[in-house]
């Protein structure tokens, strides 16, 4: 059995369209597990419940993504699918910048995963495998 979480695709802030660009080679050096995931931004969520997750499955080493700047990623692997249409659902990785605004905000989070048809105001529903109960914490 799965944590499940409905969130609501929103617009962010912008910047991941370019900074995910530039981290991509070396998150994948890191976790290969991504290389599939669009590497030109996150899908944002606003979610019903918040959510932290306790333990990744990957944290990484200090990345110096843009010169100067180190900073380290956490990725924790779940399901995504949309509430609305028959489609199963698609692996993908919660991303968390550490350096990142957002970062405490336990009501947003960001995803890595192959494109998907979404736009703002779509509901998606966020699968957390059942390993994760002891690893995270819906408040």
């Amino acid at each position: 059995m799965s944590v499940i979480v409905a969130g609501t695709k929103i617009s962010g802030l912008g910047l991941a369209t370019t900074t995910v660009a530039k981290q991509y080679a070396h998150l994948v050096r890191e976790f290969p597990d991504i290389r599939d995931v669009h590497r030109w931004g996150t899908l944002n969520l606003q979610l019903e419940y918040p959510l932290r997750i306790l333990n990744p499955d990957h944290t990484t080493s200090p990345i110096e993504w843009d010169p100067g700047f180190k900073e380290q990623f956490s990725l924790t692997r779940i399901d995504v699918e949309l509430c609305d249409r028959a489609a199963k659902p698609q692996p993908a990785w919660i991303y968390v910048a550490h350096r990142s605004p957002h970062r405490a905000n336990t009501l947003f989070i960001e995803l890595l995963t192959a494109t998907l048809q979404v736009k703002n105001g779509d509901r998606l529903l966020v699968r957390l495998p059942s390993y994760r109960y002891s690893s995270c914490i819906l408040l």
